[in-house]
């Protein structure tokens, strides 16, 4: 009977620990995501959105970094598209150098006039083939410039505006995280 005792006494005191740690890392989770979002909705006063390539009407906003090759891109894309009559997206077009053509599209939809339509026609692979041949378009270059101050390195990597949420990389619940 003596091990028991004390063996008890041991392990009552080590599930208080226990559930008193778990508490303080479930309240500092809830804590550090409020300073995370109230950290990316600083950034995001920062963006210029008017020079975004902005697609679609809605309250819900999402601010989208892409690239005109990035597979996951558009994939996401697709996803996105059928909703753009309740979701309003900032396009910040982020070419790589390590895929040249991709510079030739992103200057094709930056500089179009039907931006919308020309999303469509490079994200579903049209200049696949056969790049656009078209002059370059000095908003693609504020585009990465914005992207670099952001520290953005890879696509898509989204921020959606209604809880300051970043996404990065290709998510398959990002029409869920914008209510849809």
């Amino acid at each position: 009977m003596p091990f028991i005792l004390p063996f008890k006494l041991y392990s009552a005191k080590i599930d208080h620990m226990l559930i008193l740690t778990l508490i303080v890392l479930l309240l500092g989770t809830v804590f550090s995501e409020d300073l995370y979002s109230e950290f990316v909705k600083e950034q995001v006063k920062g963006i210029p959105l008017k020079k975004a390539v902005i697609v679609g009407k809605g309250d819900n906003k999402l601010i989208t970094f892409i690239n005109p090759d990035c597979p996951h891109c558009r994939q996401e894309w697709k996803e996105l598209r059928p909703y753009l009559h309740k979701l309003k997206v900032y396009v910040f077009l982020l070419p790589f150098k390590r895929f040249p053509e991709s510079y030739p599209k992103a200057f094709y939809i930056a500089c179009s006039k039907n931006r919308l339509k020309a999303l469509d026609d490079v994200l579903s692979g049209k200049f696949d083939s056969e790049p656009p041949k078209v002059k370059e378009c000095p908003l693609v270059y504020e585009h990465i410039k914005i992207a670099q101050r952001l520290g953005v390195q890879s696509t898509p990597y989204n921020i959606v505006l209604r809880n300051y949420k970043v996404i990065e990389g290709y998510n398959p619940n990002l029409l869920k995280e914008l209510g849809f």
